[in-house]
């Protein structure tokens, strides 16, 4: 057509084949990057720039490699932590359980479980991060070890067949001197609530921490109850 005294002549929107910028990456290298996070779930977004620089000849960005692992779908989480349980711990809880395998509704009633806890209020640096398909049922599994080191906040507590404690707070590591002192001021109150009948039969639960087996606290308890 004309326009004026100009010649304007149409055109194609489309682009031929191979014209354009070309992909960075090939569906191979792809693969290989989300191989070698699989092998490693705890590899960060740098350990995979520096694998496809080293390994695939491949000079990408952290996003690039964020946009490849979801095209795969795998996501990134907070490895939960739980305590290491040791062999022998093991044996005792699961003895333990075998031990009330025929208690009834009637001897549950009767025992107070108590336990603490402590929270590092400021250290929080010691994250692991997990990457896994995000349909992977063993996903939630994967558990970062804890160790009881103490420090931080702590909580004692306990819970009955048909009550809940309150949480009592402590600053640092539990010893046997505070842990006695815990007990003095919280556990009569919790007896407080059991029948006559019940009180003969009261059963108080812990853990073998140390301050829950050292010699004075093993002392008190004969003393006390």
């Amino acid at each position: 057509m004309f326009l004026g005294r100009a010649r304007v002549r149409p055109f194609a929107s489309s682009m031929s084949p191979g014209a354009g910028r070309p992909f960075k990456m090939t569906r191979r290298q792809k693969r290989a990057i989300k191989l070698q996070q699989l092998r490693d779930d705890t590899l960060a977004l740098n350990d995979l720039v520096r694998y496809a620089q080293a390994s695939l000849n491949l000079n990408i960005s952290r996003q690039t490699v964020s946009r490849i692992l979801r095209e795969f779908d795998l996501v990134s989480y907070v490895a939960p932590r739980k305590p290491q349980i040791t062999h022998e711990q093991r044996r005792c809880r699961i003895f333990w359980c075998y031990k009330h395998l025929s208690w009834t509704e009637t001897d549950w009633p009767n025992v107070i479980f108590s336990d603490e806890a402590n929270f590092e209020i400021v250290n929080r640096n010691n994250r692991i991060y997990i990457r896994r398909f995000r349909n992977d049922l063993k996903r939630h599994e994967r558990f970062q070890p804890r160790v009881h080191r103490g420090g931080g906040l702590g909580i004692w507590s306990y819970i009955t067949y048909n009550d809940l404690g309150p949480l009592v707070f402590f600053n640092g590591r539990l010893n046997s001197d505070k842990y006695i002192e815990i007990l003095e001021n919280n556990l009569p109150n919790v007896f407080e609530k059991f029948s006559s009948e019940q009180s003969k039969k009261i059963l108080y639960q812990q853990d073998n921490a140390r301050p829950h087996t050292s010699a004075k606290t093993s002392k008190y308890f004969k003393k006390k109850h």
